[in-house]
């Protein structure tokens, strides 16, 4: 079986950990989470992050920390993974689905006209007219790993006093996040075994704010802030291990190989099927995604495509169905999600790790041809 995404390792990770079982650290104690951090904040251009056991995780903290409350709504896409949502349920908030573009943005233009005729200002808070619940946040998500407009929606959140979570769980390229931060802008991000750096299982949550930070620090650790049995707030165990942070290391250390192929990988993609009329890609030349994407132009292409891609041994499924088409999320609030509804059977997520051999990758690029002409 070709498989859309498999981890990365090397004999380098496998001498990590290694060294890690001899220490005996092995749980959420050790030196390793702590390296872990201050490197990936060296990486990507961060002053503080926690290490926590899962994207969602980070997800389900920052916004727990930004001050999202009992009854509270939260702007994000309905096309994306369960998790982002999800953050917003378990801080018994509301999530307010809205479509995204042809792009997979949110569109602040469209979300504005939207908030002008539905929401009001009472003492700086936004407020939904319909059941006076307080909009207190936004959820960008960078949907295939694509690089956000985080300036437009910084502008935008402070406009309308959103507190604004980057959901970049797949995001793993350094260069989108080279640039200058404030400490309004905090970021999730995921290291499942499906994404581009892994540890296994875990995620992280960064930001610019010492604060903010430390809220996260001490709920990821059951409420605890510096004695081992002091608890200063209900908290969670969400704390990362000594040995996901040991992988994490050494796929930090290997991040530039690792993107390097990816990068060969996908422009050879591009170079394959840009000029196909019944196929569309989804490439950005100048950052690197975590998959590489097509979108058909009819369902029905996809479906033969997966036909083929099926006898051949290859994996492709549906990618996100966006949630507001199910049933844990389907009486949650929403707005018209034509493009979300249009495009979620036509996504093609390509086998797109580092591991991808170039005999795997012409098998593939026959059978898309294939079905193009």
């Amino acid at each position: 079986m070709i498989n859309t995404y498999i981890p990365y390792f090397k004999k380098k990770d496998q001498n990590i950990l290694n060294q890690c079982l001899k220490t005996n650290f092995v749980s959420t104690a050790g030196p390793l989470v702590k390296k872990f951090q201050e490197n990936f904040c060296k990486k990507y251009n961060f002053k503080y992050s926690v290490a926590v056991n899962s994207g969602t995780s980070a997800l389900h903290l920052g916004l727990k920390a930004l001050g999202v409350n009992k009854g509270d709504s939260v702007i994000l896409p309905s096309y994306t993974f369960a998790a982002t949502a999800n953050a917003v349920i378990y801080n018994n908030a509301y999530p307010w689905f809205f479509d995204c573009d042809e792009n997979f943005n949110l569109p602040i233009d469209k979300i504005e006209k939207i908030l002008k005729t539905k929401t009001y200002f009472r003492k700086k808070n936004l407020v939904l007219k319909k059941n006076n619940s307080i909009v207190r946040a936004i959820i960008p998500v960078s949907t295939f790993g694509k690089k956000l407009e985080f300036d437009n929606l910084m502008r935008f959140s402070k406009k309308y006093n959103l507190k604004i979570l980057f959901d970049t769980a797949a995001c793993h390229d350094p260069k989108i996040f080279n640039f200058k931060k404030n400490n309004k802008m905090h970021f999730c991000f995921s290291f499942n075994g499906n994404k581009t750096i892994t540890t296994g299982a875990g995620g992280i949550f960064a930001s610019n704010s010492k604060q903010i930070v430390n809220i996260v620090n001490t709920l990821a650790n059951v409420g605890k802030k510096k004695s081992k049995y002091d608890y200063e707030d209900v908290g969670f165990n969400y704390k990362m291990t000594n040995v996901q942070a040991s992988f994490g290391l050494s796929q930090l250390n290997n991040l530039k190989n690792i993107l390097l192929l990816k990068k060969k990988i996908f422009q050879n993609y591009h170079e394959k099927f840009k000029n196909l009329k019944s196929i569309k890609c989804f490439f950005d030349p100048k950052n690197q995604n975590w998959v590489f994407v097509l979108i058909a132009n009819s369902n029905q292409k996809f479906k033969s495509i997966k036909k083929l891609f099926q006898k051949a041994k290859i994996q492709l499924d549906f990618f996100w169905k966006p949630l507001h088409l199910q049933n844990p999320y389907k009486n949650f609030m929403r707005e018209k999600l034509g493009f979300s509804e249009f495009i979620w059977q036509k996504v093609i997520v390509l086998p797109s790790h580092p591991g991808l051999k170039k005999t795997d990758q012409k098998k593939i690029t026959k059978i898309i041809k294939k079905i193009h002409d």
